[in-house]
């Protein structure tokens, strides 16, 4: 058995996609205690036992989007946008669940690592026949999520709620390069960056200037504004 095989006998992450935790493993020096560890500390808000059995409300399984009021997030980022016809959702997490307050009519892509947690939405969309579906997918494989991009409807809306961080302790400056290459195949992207810790204890010196500045040099920054412990920026190239 390889170290992968060895790492996924664990059910929590039974469901990650190979590359993602050979991606782990290769930092972690194929240490099957420490990738675990690693992978607890990426992915293990989404991976308790109440999200790996689909029970309760799992919108509120998260801290972030627990704290979100999506019916004023949602309004603020679509408020002057026209003519959405996709949103694509990348390292959704739970927000699939969130599909009840987005505009009416918008078709929904959420793309996930945990592939308990999709199979979760499928059933909820499914359930309540929504127009939109959650896949398995390891966003440092540019080119699928490329290829999913290119398939959905214009105007497509990329989100990327809290995630920067974690691609960034993946891979420094990753962050950079995928938010260039997805730009191409994409309107708008609304992108979120926490300023407060989970719990809401904590407020956050660190503004994130090298990704801000990134943005700012780069992309025709729409909107900049502050709610609910993120900031939320939504740019176009």
């Amino acid at each position: 058995m390889n170290v992968v095989e060895e790492i996924k006998k664990k059910r929590e992450f039974s469901g990650l996609p190979d590359s993602i935790v050979e991606r782990v493993a290769d930092l972690s020096k194929g240490d099957v205690k420490e990738s675990r560890k690693l992978l607890r500390k990426y992915f293990g808000v989404f991976l308790t036992n109440k999200v790996l059995k689909g029970k309760g409300d799992l919108l509120k399984a998260h801290m972030s989007s627990k704290k979100r009021d999506y019916e004023k997030f949602y309004g603020e980022i679509f408020s002057d946008i026209d003519s959405v016809g996709s949103v694509i959702d990348l390292g959704c997490g739970v927000n699939g669940f969130s599909y009840e307050y987005l505009p009416k009519g918008i078709s929904y892509v959420g793309v996930e690592a945990a592939g308990q947690l999709v199979e979760h939405m499928n059933d909820y969309f499914k359930a309540n026949d929504f127009l939109a579906e959650a896949v398995v997918g390891d966003l440092f494989d540019v080119e699928n999520v490329l290829k999913i991009l290119r398939g959905q409807k214009k105007l497509r809306v990329v989100f990327m709620f809290q995630v920067v961080d974690a691609l960034e302790n993946l891979e420094r400056d990753f962050s950079k390069k995928f938010i260039s290459e997805i730009s191409g195949e994409c309107e708008k992207i609304v992108l979120t960056l926490p300023t407060e810790s989970l719990g809401g204890r904590k407020k956050f010196a660190v503004q994130r200037k090298w990704i801000v500045d990134f943005l700012e040099e780069n992309f025709v920054i729409e909107k900049d504004f502050l709610r609910d412990g993120e900031r939320i920026i939504v740019l176009r190239k």
